[in-house]
């Protein structure tokens, strides 16, 4: 079974459109998908924690002042 992370992102009203931001979480390798999660992104092997901290980082760079958060869950 694949290890995935899954991404909720919580929208604000300042600055980046949830368009713009979807874009550039697909930028980062996520698929969008609808329901439960707002994006999966599928590793190729089990991650170590330090991957995943490092995908944070990007998707923390991406969100950079646009009025979002966002929640990782990371499991196989």
């Amino acid at each position: 079974m694949a290890w995935k992370t899954y991404l909720i992102i919580y929208f604000g009203a300042k600055n980046k459109k949830p368009s713009e931001v979807g874009r550039a979480m697909e930028k980062l390798g996520f698929e969008g998908k609808m329901g439960p999660v707002d994006f999966i992104y599928t590793w190729k092997q089990q991650p170590t924690k330090e991957q995943i901290f490092a995908l944070g980082d990007k998707i923390s760079d991406a969100l950079k002042d646009s009025g979002a958060v966002f929640n990782l869950d990371t499991h196989d």
